[in-house]
């Protein structure tokens, strides 16, 4: 019976435990698996994980960290965010180059994203793939906090 004492319980969200292990393991794995598929592509997705690769781990990691902390981690769903993010990125590069009149940053920061735009997706897909496939079966059931 709810009453003004004893008012009903509000839901708590629901919230994914990530397994570490899991995690830094595929966050690792996933570029390298897909480089190594491409390698073939004119050795473009090398320069692409020497160049976007610290990008990928310096803004990848806590955004991966958040999303699965409160999301199941579908592949898909990831390639989407990393898609998103890239966009984003260039939008925010676009603009900033577009008020300082900078002409050198609107083509790097083109450059970057317009490959960020492949290989994001592609990498975070394979981290899901290799997440998804590692991870143990208590980190996979929601919790409420």
């Amino acid at each position: 019976m709810h009453t003004t004492l004893y008012p009903p319980t509000v839901p708590y969200p629901t919230c994914y435990i990530i397994d570490p292990v899991a995690f830094f393991v595929a966050l690792i794995g996933g570029p390298l698996i897909f480089t190594g598929m491409t390698l073939w592509a004119f050795f473009i997705p090398v320069a692409a994980l020497l160049f976007g690769g610290p990008a990928y781990l310096i803004v990848g990691t806590p955004l991966l960290l958040w999303y699965l902390r409160h999301n199941y981690g579908v592949p898909n769903a990831l390639a989407a965010l990393a898609f998103k993010v890239m966009l984003f990125a260039f939008f925010v590069a676009m603009i900033i180059a577009a008020i300082t009149g900078d002409e050198q940053l609107f083509g790097v920061g083109l450059w970057f994203t317009g490959f960020g735009m492949i290989f994001g997706p592609a990498w975070a897909y394979f981290f899901g793939i290799l997440y998804q496939r590692m991870r143990r079966d208590f980190f996979a059931k929601p919790r409420y906090l």
